[in-house]
């Protein structure tokens, strides 16, 4: 009789056990799931943008794609057409890069710029406070290109000054040096903001390493 009893005890601790962890893992999972919707309220809280200014950076963004695909055509098809004027592979690999750098950046804001609409994250402003971070967010937008561009030159001279270390001439820079300036400026472009963070975060590691004396 005891050993029953003794073993009746050890099932009712173990039911006890488990339903304590139970417990314990929908408690987990309830603070995980307000602490989400609570970041997700705090980032949405803040975007606001009328539908004008809405309309206004969609078209401003189609322009800017319209804008790199020609850019971009008129680098690759540069040979192949008779022009009264020549450029050097330098100058054609800047036309080129800026063009997929306007593609980039243009073709990742307009997807950000409707699924924040399309998932009412942004919300029209009524107050003062709202209209000021409106203009915020708009100038965000509107410069965000800009940046891709920068990036995009930046690119440029860092692959010419890795060409001019091992002595290339001009002349001979190939389409591959062409190539590999618009690839790579297509992404400074759709990563503008990555970059940014990324050159920020490196920029303040060397100046405390280098002046922390």
């Amino acid at each position: 009789m005891r050993s029953v009893f003794k073993l009746n005890n050890v099932v009712k601790l173990n039911v006890i056990g488990r339903s304590g962890a139970f417990c314990g893992d929908i408690n987990k999972l309830a603070a995980i799931i307000f602490r989400h919707s609570l970041i997700k309220h705090m980032q949405t809280n803040w975007f606001f943008l009328s539908r004008e200014k809405i309309k206004c950076l969609l078209t401003y963004f189609i322009l800017l794609n319209v804008i790199g695909i020609t850019l971009t055509l008129f680098a690759l098809i540069y040979e192949s057409v008779n022009l009264p004027f020549t450029l050097t592979v330098s100058i054609i690999a800047i036309i080129g890069g800026f063009g997929t750098a306007l593609i980039g950046s243009s073709v990742f804001y307009m997807r950000k710029l409707y699924k924040s609409s399309i998932n009412k994250e942004m919300e029209i402003p009524t107050t003062d406070k709202h209209k000021i971070r409106e203009l915020g967010i708009f100038s965000y937008y509107l410069l965000r290109p800009l940046f891709a561009l920068g990036f995009s030159l930046l690119i440029h001279i860092t692959l010419k000054s890795s060409v001019h270390i091992i002595t290339v001439k001009e002349t001979r820079l190939d389409e591959g040096f062409l190539y590999l300036s618009m690839f790579l400026s297509f992404f400074s472009g759709f990563a503008a903001g990555d970059l940014i963070t990324y050159i920020e975060s490196k920029s303040e590691e060397w100046i405390t390493k280098t002046f922390k004396h």
